[in-house]
């Protein structure tokens, strides 16, 4: 049991080994020579390592702004600690998540074996998580033992990864650079609703990205000095919201509003042009060692991976997705307090980042301009009222969906929580 679960929680569990374990795989079954195929994997673990780390480093250089926002809207001071909310979380449901994530990841391999749904989901990070969300509202609503828990766990997060690969597959194709995969991220449920609205309400030739700029503005066509400039503006607005006095006491660490604000942006555009690095080194090495596992192993089988693999060729819409995003957010936090909902929530940065970026990116390619606009908002919505819903299902993982709460979370667990305190 040891060994397995060492497996589990350290290899497994972990992107980046999973990600390689597979282009391996794939390279074995071309026939590749031993150079090539140490070559390939090392670069492909290396490219994922990159996004995977910019990401992070990127959602946590949100950190101070969360901060301000609190003090702004006259919240609770909390500051953002993922690992001390995984920490705490773990501790009550840590076997039942790792078994139910294992279970679940062995189930979309068979499904994508003997299934038409031929979709490997490889985000390990996102289903890791998203099985204790499963984890927390089984022993949450039902009486059920652990056995029955991670039986049916598994289940639900195998058809889970499975399916949503799969309603993605065919909006993705729709997405420039979005060719040869699809996405596997706890955003689906947004971009599928964003895609369909963007065709409702908008138009797609009116696309975000070719919007026209002055000549003097033309910078901000290139994705990291954007988002430095506009993050930079963001902080600094905040910054002056929240006041001087506060943020040079809990904020800044004693720096002064303006070059605080103008290094936050800097911090943010450097992880983004990592982000961008990493991108183009493991696309050139996923994609194509995937077809021995797609000749072999799993026929015609398509990879599922992480949302940052999309953000270099829509830099506009993925500031514009943020921004929308926030601004839902915060209206929808405002309604829950005017009506004095039981559970406050606060928007959760990091979420509404990355899934207002990528829902706009779906958004936009289906309604242009008003497509993404629209559909990040209608994304942040689900977010901000989701998470307030989702919180009373969940037990002990709620420190963790106060920070990483994102689309699929708030949409599918609320009713995967009404649907188990009926039956369970």
């Amino acid at each position: 049991m040891e060994i397995l679960m060492y497996l589990i929680t350290r290899i497994f569990s972990e992107a980046t080994f999973l990600i390689g374990i597979f282009v391996c795989i794939g390279l074995l079954l071309q026939k590749k020579s031993f150079d090539k195929v140490i070559s390939g994997t090392v670069k492909t673990m290396l490219g994922f390592t990159i996004i995977n780390t910019a990401a992070q480093n990127l959602g946590m250089a949100l950190a101070p702004l969360q901060l301000m926002l609190q003090k702004i809207f006259g919240m609770p001071i909390v500051p953002m600690d993922i690992g001390g909310a995984i920490g705490a979380s773990l501790a009550n449901i840590g076997l039942p998540m790792a078994l139910i994530f294992i279970g679940g990841f062995a189930i979309n391999l068979l499904m994508a074996r003997f299934t038409p749904f031929k979709y490997i989901h490889l985000s390990a990070h996102v289903s890791f998580f998203y099985a204790g969300m499963i984890a927390a509202v089984l022993t949450t609503m039902t009486s059920w033992d652990t056995t029955v828990v991670v039986s049916v766990g598994s289940v639900i997060l195998g058809v889970y990864l499975t399916l949503t690969c799969a309603y993605m597959a065919p909006i993705t194709q729709k997405v420039p650079g979005g060719e040869g995969f699809t996405i596997a991220h706890s955003s689906s449920i947004g971009c599928w609703i964003a895609s369909k609205l963007g065709g409702i309400v908008g138009n797609p030739k009116n696309n975000l990205e070719e919007i026209k700029l002055p000549k003097k503005l033309s910078f901000l066509r290139e994705m990291s000095i954007a988002l430095t400039v506009i993050m930079g503006l963001l902080f600094l607005v905040a910054a002056l919201l929240a006041g001087n006095a506060f943020v040079l006491e809990k904020v800044s660490g004693g720096r002064d509003l303006l070059s605080f604000s103008i290094l936050n942006g800097i911090t943010f555009g450097v992880w983004i042009t990592i982000i961008v690095t990493g991108v183009r080194m493991m696309l050139a090495e996923i994609v194509p060692a995937f077809h021995g596992i797609s000749e072999k192993l799993v026929p015609n089988a398509k990879a599922g991976l992480d949302v940052p693999i999309l953000f270099p060729a829509h830099p506009t819409s993925v500031i514009v997705g943020f921004l929308s995003c926030l601004t839902a957010n915060i209206l929808g936090m405002v309604i829950l307090g005017l009506v004095k909902f039981p559970v406050v929530v606060f928007p959760a940065l990091i979420p509404v980042f990355f899934t207002g970026a990528v829902t706009a990116i779906y958004g936009n390619s289906t309604g242009g301009r008003r497509g993404a606009i629209i559909g990040s908002f209608v994304n942040g919505l689900i977010l901000i009222f989701g998470q307030a819903f989702l919180i009373q299902y969940i037990g002990g993982f709620e420190p963790v969906m106060r920070v990483l709460c994102e689309t699929d979370y708030a949409f599918y667990g609320p009713i995967l929580g009404l649907l188990f305190g009926y039956f369970g």
